[in-house]
């Protein structure tokens, strides 16, 4: 066994894994969703089999480089497609709605009271009570907005370009009403980018032309 060769192929991936994950970007190191955490586990077993193997060695480098290609052009995918991305990673799952727990939201995601309890004590929250709205991310973390320092829910209704029906539901909004108001403000719901609704008030982040910069804030009166 050539250990100078093993050590220099450690460092070879070690330097190229840190470009990689630089590619990927800072999301890739921070708290994974399944699309992120599936990605590291296919980069980890190429890494390891160019390890293992020396005739696999240039292969599994080859490999990693299409990966990250593949990678990349699957993000500018559900960057622009919505529906894509929730097939892909999922939706946030309401769990907590002004106090109260939604099981039917904990059914469907197999999230238990352990869990939810277990989450909330990690933030230093003793009662359900104490919670105006708590999110089930994508990541499987637990964001939780608490009664004391959010008097109201403001949850967004138009992502990416398509309503969010489920937070419609849930704040209990006349879609018909929000799809006349859009319509009757000349503005194409895919060129939403974002908007939520606040005392009757959409906020909506707009595409105007076609390229993707920064985008100011509106405001409509439904």
């Amino acid at each position: 066994m050539n250990y100078g060769t093993i050590l220099l192929k450690i460092l070879f991936i070690f330097f190229i894994l840190i470009i990689i994950f630089r590619i990927l970007g800072k999301r890739e190191v921070g708290e994974l969703s399944i699309f992120d955490l599936v990605i590291l586990l296919i980069i980890a077993d190429i890494a390891s089999l160019g390890l293992d193997n020396n005739d696999f060695f240039w292969p599994s480098m080859a490999s990693l480089l299409l990966l990250v290609i593949l990678q990349k052009i699957l993000s500018l995918i559900l960057l622009k497609s919505n529906r894509l991305r929730a097939i892909v990673e999922g939706r946030p799952t309401i769990i907590v709605y002004d106090g109260i727990i939604k099981f039917d939201n904990m059914k469907k995601e197999l999230y238990t009271m352990d869990d939810l309890i277990s989450q909330m004590h990690e933030k230093h929250i003793m009662d359900i009570s104490e919670i105006r709205l708590a999110v089930l991310e994508t990541n499987g973390t637990l964001s939780i907005f608490r009664k004391s320092k959010f008097s109201n829910v403001i949850l967004p209704i138009i992502v990416s370009g398509d309503y969010v029906i489920d937070n419609i539901k849930e704040l209990n909004l006349d879609f018909n009403r929000i799809r006349e108001c859009i319509k009757n403000n000349n503005l194409e719901i895919k060129k939403i980018m974002y908007a939520s609704i606040y005392e009757n008030q959409i906020t909506y982040y707009y595409i105007s032309t076609n390229k993707l910069k920064e985008i100011k804030a509106n405001i409509i009166t439904i």
